[in-house]
């Protein structure tokens, strides 16, 4: 079976970009396709691969320029020829599921989560950084249409896989359509436990407004306790003018300053609701738990009480309230590592196989 895969775009080292990389290797022969790739921005593994992008994607600097220039990537999607292929499958949240292969062309999808800017607008408020806010408002008006568009696109694909059981709701709910549940994976070897605990609590993510880090910081600078924020983004000069001094911001770190950070740190604060998010089972696989906002994929990542701790909204007081909570309790650094074993990666390329090649 000829088989060609495909992700909305490669510009960030974001968890969608990080799970394409395992497609990869569950399908090592497979071409790669995407809108733009920008080799500086994301994950290097990348540059040992092919990577075939749409036309004008070399005038792309950054993700935010690919964003709003959607609708040319939409119609360049639609446009790729997939003929000598049996089989496309699309890595997608927003682009790359609406490819037009031939009718004796299979398309199997691995939906990462419903387009956000359309069917969770709110995300994009006044109070973010994000030049996507603008294009939510921009888009307003125009919502009910593109919800429409991109139903009928999504019930075209003939079998959808989704990252959680989350995300197989919504998109029964939005697209009608079902979706077998393939946990993605953590790469368990780059994580280990240690002995030695820092005095710090830790953030993980890219700094947008959906991702709440805010919580986290206006919780630690209240507390007066040490809080490393890694990553960056949009917010980040917010963040800096509202944090304390308490809190250090030490941008992207590399895979071994970022694994060293995860086992020395108390916790991993986590206030954002994730479609599936594979930042928790990283700090998990560290050994350490999670202090995690209770709604979203951490439900299906974090054991309460045992590997981590839920707070109920995503504010300032309840995130101090689940910290001192935790701050009374112990964890088991070896319960909470042998937790997050079902989650590698060999079990996540047989599952993706099974999708692709069963009936």
């Amino acid at each position: 079976m000829k088989i060609a895969i495909v992700h909305d775009a490669l510009c960030v080292t974001g968890g969608g970009e990080k799970l394409f990389l395992w497609m990869k290797k569950a399908f090592p022969d497979a071409p790669i396709f995407t809108s733009v790739y920008l080799s500086g921005k994301t994950f290097p593994e990348y540059k040992n691969f092919k990577i075939n992008t749409l036309p004008l994607s070399g005038l792309i600097k950054n993700e935010t320029q690919m964003k709003l220039l959607y609708p040319l990537w939409y119609f360049g999607f639609r446009s790729l020829d997939f003929s000598e292929f049996d089989l496309v499958l699309s890595s997608s949240t927003y682009l790359a599921k609406f490819i037009s292969p031939p009718s004796q062309v299979k398309h199997y999808s691995y939906i990462n989560a419903p387009f956000r800017l359309l069917w969770k607008p709110g995300s994009y408020t006044s109070n973010s950084r994000s030049n996507l806010r603008f294009l939510a408002v921009l888009l307003k008006p125009f919502i009910p249409i593109l919800q429409k568009i991109d139903r009928t696109q999504s019930r075209k694909i003939n079998k959808i896989a989704a990252n959680s059981r989350n995300m197989a709701d919504a998109i029964m709910d939005h697209y009608q359509m079902p979706a077998t549940v393939i946990y993605p994976p953590v790469e368990l070897e780059n994580f280990s436990p240690s002995q030695e605990i820092g005095n710090y609590y830790l953030s993980v993510s890219r700094l947008v407004s959906h991702k709440r880090v805010d919580v986290a910081v206006d919780a630690c600078t209240k507390l007066g306790k040490d809080l490393v924020v890694v990553g960056d983004g949009p917010e980040l000069e917010h963040l800096k003018r509202k944090a304390g001094p308490t809190i250090s911001f030490v941008g992207r770190v590399n895979d071994k300053e970022l694994s060293s950070l995860f086992s020395h740190a108390r916790a991993l604060l986590f206030p954002s609701e994730e479609d599936f998010g594979i930042v928790p089972l990283e700090a998990q696989a560290s050994g350490i738990p999670v202090i995690a906002y209770g709604k979203g994929g951490a439900l299906e990542t974090v054991l309460e009480g045992e590997t981590g701790l839920f707070f109920k909204s995503q504010t300032v007081d309840d995130l101090i309230d689940a910290m001192i909570r935790f701050e009374s309790k112990k964890f088991n650094k070896a319960q909470i590592r042998n937790w997050v074993e079902k989650f590698s990666g060999q079990n996540f390329i047989e599952a993706l196989r099974e999708f692709v090649f069963s009936a």
